[in-house]
């Protein structure tokens, strides 16, 4: 039953076509009728998620959330996916999918028994069965069994480890987004089977193993995915983005696939990468390692001076990297002239350049908005040990890669949409206009002119960003945007990409870290290559499974995002720990009533509660403003000198306090 009501939330409709429930018995679906040709929701039903706060829920909408009476919520927990009643008194009447299905907790031995002290707060008492072996200090994950209204009934499923084990804190956060840590036997022996053939490969492929074709990459980077060449001719720019052939080894139906789809992406985090394939191929046979054939899909474009495309192929190619260089050296070249000691490579790197400045100049002009990354990075020892935290930058080499990677991603999804062909997109919708008019209205107070009458037209979001980028409020006004954004996702039907002003937009280019891409490279060679030999069927059976795929992978990116944002502010706990009572320049990036935020210079945030301030502080919110009695004026933007009071592991939580002479309460840590 919780079946056909998911449909309608994940197809995000109110009604589907019979054709497609086949003889359906209304009897056994109460919350349907049926208007020929739909078998639709009632008019009083409504499904989504649920925000459960302590004594009352919302059921998110696009609209208006509905407001719901714990008396009406049933045994319905955060996050569960519900069907209500809507009315007077709104009813959660069916849970259709439970978000909580596992829990980690710390054992703790009790005269009364063992205690379990789970990582995220529950609202209801939990219940574990299967104990045998436990001893204090184990870190378990439970299984869910059964919640009901007033208690959650589980068992212990595995120990993870012990909570004195060094790396016990990474492990609680993998274990609770339940990700895959290892490959199984049966993925780990399907790799014996993967057979390399040149010979035969070389009769279906073009060569272009001769070709001056590079790679640049981080200087850690062992997943090298994609390469690069360009050669000018005929006034024209000849371009080659070259993407590891990943789908030629992970084929379609087999452990390795299904491996691959589980987890839909690699996950980076602060002290480890949980690669989507194993290494073998993740570092191996699919990275473009240099002078190595490697197996590749090229898209071949062909640009005019002003860097519009006018021609392209899509092929199957074979190639040989000639270098593998770094974002670095390639960065001290362009920026400073220091040699690669090749001048044809120099040459090609610096048209490389050029182009990469007109595509970005196209971008702008059609009204894509450029958002600073914020991205912190980690120094760590060969324990994992933090030796030092900074913020990621972006510089011209990482910029060229990016242009030519987007021009390419941009120029397969036209084709695969012109070509009415079954594609994963990446789709970026308008942002919300009432939260987009909330974030300007936040950035007008700061004293920031902005343009409140269009507010569907990125032009002015544009001009904002770039007019701010180089202030204090740069980073802020950025937040701000982002936050009022949609997010990003995979879909199996175009639709404009808002934050980059395309019109068409798919991911090709990361095939060995994201199962979108991989995906597109299956299509790719079944319908472009013309490798499918049944051809209508195959459309046929990939229209219908494309809907899914697009929801399990964006799922699995948020997933991933989370986790690994999770682990960085872990690693920052980690490295501060030792750092009570130091003083810091922050910048103030966020303010509400019970304190504000404050972001380090190393992109480090935390949190400056008023109970830390050594004086009574009102917050004048229409200002964005702390005063306080003795007439000392926090504002959102403002540069602050902070000292570092409580870092909490247990919650990944920072406190500051503003520095103050007379000042000298009890430093705290939690480890």
């Amino acid at each position: 039953m919780s079946k056909l009501y998911m449909r309608f939330y994940e197809e995000q409709t109110r009604k589907l076509h019979q054709d497609e429930l086949k003889d359906i018995d209304l009897a056994q679906f109460p919350f349907l009728t049926r208007q020929d040709p739909y078998v639709m929701l009632k008019p009083d039903i409504l499904i989504g998620r649920l925000d459960h706060k302590r004594t009352f829920g919302f059921l998110r909408q696009t609209t208006d959330d509905i407001y719901i009476e714990q008396a009406h919520l049933g045994d319905a927990m955060h996050d569960d996916i519900v069907l209500v009643r809507d009315g007077m008194n709104p009813k959660v009447e069916l849970v259709l999918k439970r978000a909580l299905t596992t829990i980690v907790a710390t054992v703790k031995k009790t005269k009364r028994g063992f205690q379990f002290d789970a990582e995220i707060h529950l609202d209801r008492p939990l219940s574990v069965d299967k104990t045998d072996g436990l001893v204090t200090g184990h870190v378990v994950m439970l299984k869910v069994d059964e919640i009901r209204a007033k208690s959650i009934h589980t068992h212990v499923d595995k120990i993870i480890g012990h909570r004195n084990d060094p790396d016990i804190e990474t492990m609680k956060i993998v274990y609770a987004y339940q990700w895959p840590l290892s490959f199984d036997d049966k993925v780990m022996s399907s790799l014996e089977n993967l057979v390399i053939d040149h010979d035969h490969e070389q009769h279906t492929r073009l060569d272009l193993t001769r070709q001056l074709i590079v790679t640049i990459d981080g200087k850690d980077a062992k997943d090298l995915d994609d390469a690069i060449s360009l050669e000018v001719k005929d006034d024209h720019y000849h371009l080659g983005v070259h993407i590891a052939d990943v789908s030629h080894y992970v084929r379609p139906d087999t452990p390795l696939d299904e491996a691959a789809y589980e987890r839909s992406t690699s996950a980076y985090l602060a002290d480890r990468v949980m690669p989507m394939l194993p290494h073998l191929l993740s570092n191996d046979l699919c990275s473009l390692n240099p002078h190595e054939r490697k197996y590749t899909l090229s898209c071949l474009m062909v640009l005019d001076q002003e860097a519009k495309v006018v021609s392209h192929k899509i092929e199957k190619t074979i190639i040989e990297s000639k270098r593998r260089l770094n974002y670095d050296e390639v960065n001290a070249f362009l920026k400073k002239g220091v040699t690669l000691s090749n001048k044809t490579l120099e040459t090609m790197l610096t048209q490389m350049n050029e182009l990469s400045q007109k595509l970005k100049k196209l971008r702008k002009q059609r009204g894509e908005i450029e958002f600073e990354s914020t991205e912190i990075g980690f120094v760590l020892d060969q324990k994992g040990r933090v030796l030092d935290v900074y913020e990621r930058l972006t510089d011209e080499a990482e910029e060229l890669i990016e242009s030519l990677m987007l021009v390419a991603n941009e120029t397969v999804a036209a084709h695969m949409h012109h070509a009415k062909l079954p594609a994963l997109y990446r789709i970026h919708e308008k942002p919300d206009v009432e939260k987009l008019r909330t974030a300007l209205l936040t950035i007008q107070k700061l004293g920031i002119p902005v343009n409140l009458k269009q507010l569907g037209n990125p032009r002015p979001l544009q001009h904002l960003t770039k007019s701010t980028a180089q202030t204090n409020y740069g980073p802020i006004i950025h937040m701000l945007l982002l936050r009022s954004m949609q997010k990003a996702k995979y879909s199996d039907i175009n639709d404009i990409h808002y934050g980059l002003g395309a019109r068409h937009y798919s991911h090709f280019t990361s095939p060995i870290r994201r199962y979108p891409d991989l995906m597109l490279h299956r299509m790719i060679h079944l319908f472009v290559l013309g490798e499918s030999k049944r051809y209508a069927k195959d459309i046929k059976h990939y229209d219908y499974i494309m809907h899914d795929i697009a929801q399990h992978t964006s799922d699995q990116e948020r997933k991933a995002i989370q986790m690994e944002r999770d682990v960085a502010k872990l690693k920052s706990c980690e490295f501060l720990l030792d750092k009570l009572g130091q003083r810091f320049k922050a910048t103030i990036t966020q303010m509400m009533p019970s304190g504000m935020f404050v972001r380090l210079q190393n992109g480090i945030e935390g949190f400056v509660p008023l109970r830390e301030l050594n004086d009574y502080f009102s917050y004048h919110e229409a200002n964005l403003v702390f005063v306080g009695n003795r007439g000392t004026r926090y504002r959102l933007g403002d540069e602050v000198t902070v000292e570092l009071v409580g870092v909490d592991l247990a919650t990944r939580k920072i406190d500051f306090t503003m520095v103050d002479k007379t000042r000298s309460k009890k430093r705290r840590s939690s480890s």
